[in-house]
């Protein structure tokens, strides 16, 4: 009986050191995908329970914004502040903490759907809807 516990604990033991934590490495490789490019809002999309609204913005002079390496962000709007990706929940995120052109502070927090060298889809949730915004780096 001693036997088959010490088995058993050893064999757990193993399994949970073995697993690997790669938190640090999907946001080290979000920072790469996302710093030193201007990401270009190409489409939004809202959706409730009656449904999906997309607004476009192809063609049009459109909002953009700028993620540097030295974490700090700028947008069309005007709004400069500094910017982190973390992981919560199991879903990464870009949290900006901003000031508006009149010294107003803004923060908010987007989920990353997904992200690559030239797309991105975040989103947020808000009052029951799901609102994303679909971004690429060309123009």
């Amino acid at each position: 009986m001693k036997k088959s516990i010490l088995i058993i604990c050893s064999s757990l033991f193993l399994l949970t050191s073995c697993k690997k934590d790669t938190t640090g490495a999907e946001i080290n490789l979000t920072y790469q995908m996302i710093a030193e490019k201007v990401w270009y809002l190409d489409y939004s999309q809202t959706t409730t329970s009656a449904g999906t609204t997309t607004k476009t913005y192809l063609g049009q002079s459109t909002y953009f914004v700028k993620f540097l390496k030295n974490l700090s962000t700028v947008d069309s709007d005007g709004l400069n502040g500094s910017f982190i990706v973390e992981k919560a929940n199991g879903i990464l995120q870009i949290h900006v903490k901003a000031k508006t052109v009149g010294s107003n502070t803004l923060e908010y927090i987007y989920n990353i759907e997904t992200v690559g060298a030239n797309n991105m889809i975040l989103y947020y949730l808000s009052a029951g809807s799901t609102i994303k915004f679909y971004y690429n780096t060309s123009h």
